[in-house]
Parts: structure tokens; sequence; C-alpha cells
């Protein structure tokens, strides 16, 4: 009912012409769109606020080209706002994590369009043939139609008595989180990816067909080569999609990045995306030791020369945004609202 309502009131602003007031009064901003994966299964029905549909991600794109917005490189932002030039109805695509459906489904969008955009390469899962362990164990449980299971056969102790665990959305959602916190505490992906097989033969998933269709799989070296030869700008993520706030710890995290990364492109990474979008001003320090020129979050919002240059805000989109609440945010009418709301 709330989304209903929430888009009633868009459709309300766009057809009295507030949308394109807002887009005038916004024009020298900069919208800087966030995506993350694109489906290739059905992963979109399970984390859909995480990847969104390929024809969706294609009718965005084209509501940019038909509606007139320029879309320029981040490097190309960090200038402008740098030289504080003023050019109307900009915008940058970035895509955050590496996922292989960036390659598969986003970038010949992409280059349709001769779209540049963003890819913030988060590298621990990088080059490893093997899907992202949490993403891969929350999969498992959603996609699970067992009625019940034997989680005591995992070896992990929190699970020892739970040899006729009833599969309740409760008991899914509560021992998913017992398995994603063990699975990361584990010395080693090896150990992480024997927990998902078995974990997998539990819940009768097959790991190895998951792993196959490399839904939450990162792209490897190869694939890299390729998204940089459609144009695609590979920057900082962090190693571990983590981000503390002790600047050695902070700075270790970038290094460990760029040095699995940079050596394969052809200009070094400047710019980086906080993980989950958890950022604070504590971790400037180590962002300006590493010569860092941008960081985005995942607060929305636009962007222009007055916006802290470590703190950029984003335009989330997935399969969770309407058609209509995309355009109200890159029209800059939400923008407004929020600026009457403060």
């Amino acid at each position: 009912m709330r989304t209903l309502i929430k888009n009633s009131v868009f459709y309300l602003g766009k057809y009295l012409g507030l949308f394109a007031l807002a887009r005038r009064i916004n024009r020298n901003k900069i919208r800087i769109l966030c995506y993350h994966g694109f489906t290739m299964v059905d992963e979109h029905l399970n984390v859909p606020g995480l990847f969104i549909e390929p024809q969706v991600f294609a009718q965005r794109m084209q509501y940019l080209q038909r509606k007139g917005y320029r879309v320029i490189g981040l490097h190309d932002a960090y200038l402008a706002t740098q030289n504080r030039e003023h050019d109307s109805d900009r915008v940058v695509i970035t895509i955050d994590d590496g996922y292989f459906s960036v390659l598969k489904e986003a970038a010949p969008v992409l280059k349709k369009y001769s779209y540049p955009s963003t890819l913030y390469l988060t590298s621990y899962y990088f080059d490893k043939n093997c899907p992202v362990f949490t993403l891969a164990t929350g999969y498992m449980f959603w996609k699970s139609s067992v009625a019940s299971a034997d989680f005591s056969m995992l070896g992990i102790p929190e699970l020892s008595t739970e040899s006729a665990c009833t599969m309740t959305p409760e008991n899914k959602h509560r021992i998913s989180i017992a398995v994603k916190e063990h699975g990361q505490a584990l010395d080693g992906n090896a150990k992480r990816i024997d927990l998902l097989k078995k974990l997998g033969e539990i819940l009768k998933v097959d790991y190895d067909r998951l792993n196959q269709y490399r839904i939450f799989n990162l792209i490897n070296k190869q694939e890299l080569e390729e998204l940089s030869n459609y144009g695609v700008d590979i920057q900082l993520h962090s190693h571990r999609h983590t981000f503390p706030v002790e600047t050695d710890l902070a700075r270790k995290e970038i290094r460990d990045n760029k040095n699995a990364v940079n050596p394969l492109l052809k200009s070094p990474m400047q710019h980086f995306c906080f993980p989950s979008g958890v950022w604070s001003t504590q971790h400037w320090e180590a962002l300006q030791a590493e010569q860092v020129l941008t960081a985005t979050t995942c607060e929305t919002g636009l962007v222009d020369e007055h916006s802290p240059v470590l703190a950029w805000k984003r335009i989330l989109d997935s399969s969770r945004v309407s058609q209509i609440e995309f355009e109200a945010e890159v029209s800059g009418f939400n923008e407004l609202v929020r600026k009457i709301r403060s």
C-alpha cells in the first residue's frame, strides 16, 4: 500500500510538471547511479535490492538517452566539480562489487548506448571460481523446498542439536545466520566451499550447478580485460568488502585491493566506493593517505562542487525501484522533497 501511494504521488508530480521543474532546478548537479548485479537466473527475486533484471536496466539506459541526459565518466565528474564546471544534466553510472553478470548482461547494454561506466571491484572473490559465500548461503535457503533438515551434520557447534529442524521462515533465517557467521570465521575459502557443498546436500540445492550459473561469482582476470575493452573503468572497493575505521587496517584494505587488481590495468585506481555504503569521516585519513580522489556512499542524493569528494551520494537502482521512482530520483524531484523536509 505504501509503495502504491508513493508511486501515485510521483505520477501526480510528473503530471503537474514538477519533475521537469526539479530537473531544471538541479540541472547543474551530477546524478551518480549505483548498480550491483544483473539477473541471469532468478537472483533478483532472492535479493531484490542487489540485482536488477537486464531488460529493466536497458529501459533505464534508454530513458536517459530519450530524455537527453549526458552520461559522463566518474573521473570526468571529479574534474568537473574541481573546476566548478556547470554543465547540465550529467549522469555517472557506477556498478559495485564486480559480479560476472556485469560482463554478461550490463556491458553490452552500456556499449549499445556508448555510455562510460565505473566498476568498483572488490578483490577477495576476484578470479576465484566460486560464489560469494554469504550470498550463496542465503540463496540456498531461499531456493530449498525441503520441509525439514538435519543441520547437525554441518559441524557447527551452535547447530549440533538441529537434527530435525522444521523449515519455517523463522528457522531458515536463524540457521542461515549461524551458517554465515561460522563460514565467515573459517580460515580459508576452500573450507567455505566445502561448507556450501554440505549445505547444498542438506537443502537439496546443487552447489555445482549454482557455481556453474555464476550468479554470485565475480569476474576473473580474462573477464576483467574484456570489461576494460568495453570501456568500463575499474576502481577500488576494498579487498574483503569491509572497511575498518582504524586507519592502518583501512589502508591495508585499499592496498590489498590495489595489489590484486591494479597490475592488470593500464592506469592506477584512484576512486573508491565504501563497501555496503558504511562510511565515516574517520575513514578520510586513510583515503587521503592512499591518494584516493573520490569516494562514493550509498546515501541518496545528487552531487555538485560543494559535496565532499570523499562522501559522494548516489542514486541506488535495483529491482525494488519502479520506473517512476527512478525518474523521480534522476529528475531531482526527490532531492527537492528531501530539502523541504530538512
